[in-house]
């Protein structure tokens, strides 16, 4: 089941099913020696979840509250407080995530504006 919340409000009922791809992976550096081989060692001591699932708003005024919610609580650093679930460990993780979206603007046959289906980028802090 995805879970998307910013804040304290829940949004995953606007998670487009089959979309959710949500990851909690190691966080490390790499390199290679002389011989080609690769090397990894690890750059902090909890994973850090991030991906991406796609969203869908049926009226402008839902888009629009969705948008001045995670204005509202977005921090100085940029990062907004949310909880995800994370598809390789089945644990919802709360934290502080970079939240990215790029909705385009269509309009119906009444003249009534509305978001398309749009992808979230999360990535936890």
């Amino acid at each position: 089941m995805a879970i998307f919340k910013v804040g304290n409000i829940d949004y995953s009922n606007r998670v487009i099913a089959g979309s959710y791809n949500v990851q909690s992976k190691p966080v490390y550096t790499s390199w290679n020696d002389a011989d080609g081989v690769e090397h990894r060692r690890l750059a902090r001591a909890t994973k850090r979840t991030e991906g991406t699932f796609d969203m869908f708003f049926k009226s402008i005024d839902d888009y629009n509250a969705f948008a001045s919610q995670v204005d509202t609580v977005q921090l100085p650093d940029l990062t907004v407080p949310c909880t995800v679930k994370s598809n390789t460990t089945n644990a919802e993780v709360v934290s502080f995530f970079f939240v990215d979206f790029s909705p385009v603007r269509n309009r119906k046959g009444n003249w009534e504006d509305y978001m398309e289906k749009f992808t979230v980028s999360v990535k936890e802090k």
